[in-house]
């Protein structure tokens, strides 16, 4: 029996808000983010392909290497695919995307600009295709590399947390399959609450 895609991600969620937050000696920021994900591939042999809705849900955290420069490892379930006429394609993944952060101060408030970028590597848990389980096919693949980048806005939030928003694209730049021209590409909206923790 299938496991469901939001016990999966609310598994994910509980697992890493309850082991990180432990291992930190020192004060460090933990980022919990969530948001709606819009999947389509690029491919020389399919052609028609439209958008397919999913979300994702992440875990991260940042080490500072500059005055308002750092980088973010995070670990994430990321729902993509596309739709191809009455058949919707879908590929579950977990992601570990490393960001390089770079942030801008607007105003006195608080207030900051970020700009992120960075690799990701991807291993797929679920391939669906019309129905049918795409893992047992010979040339596919199960692992993925890429590349995510954005911008967002970061808002105070009281004396150790903030909100941010922001928009970004993860795009696959391996073959789902070895002989197939068929990449991921998954546009993005996340809300992030960033808290500080340990320190104690």
């Amino acid at each position: 029996m299938r496991t469901s895609r939001w016990s999966i991600a609310a598994a994910f969620i509980f697992l890493a808000a309850t082991v990180l937050p432990p291992t930190a000696k020192a004060q460090m920021a933990l980022h919990f983010s969530a948001g709606p994900t819009l999947g389509n591939i690029s491919s020389d042999e399919f052609d028609g392909s439209t958008t397919s809705v999913g979300f994702f849900a992440a875990v991260g955290t940042t080490f500072m290497v500059a005055d308002n420069v750092g980088v973010s490892p995070y670990l994430a379930y990321v729902q993509k695919g596309a739709k191809f006429d009455s058949e919707t394609a879908s590929y579950d993944y977990i992601e570990i995307p490393v960001l390089l952060v770079v942030g801008v101060p607007v105003g006195d408030g608080g207030t900051q600009f970020n700009i992120f970028a960075g690799p990701q590597v991807g291993f797929q848990i679920n391939c669906d295709e019309g129905g049918f389980d795409c893992t047992e096919f010979d040339d596919h693949k199960g692992t993925e590399f890429g590349v995510m980048g954005g911008v967002g806005l970061g808002f105070p939030m009281g004396e150790s947390g903030t909100l941010g928003v922001s928009l970004g694209a993860d795009l696959g730049l391996t073959d789902l399959y070895d002989t197939v021209s068929y990449k991921t590409r998954t546009y993005f909206a996340s809300l992030q609450y960033t808290v500080m923790v340990g320190g104690m």
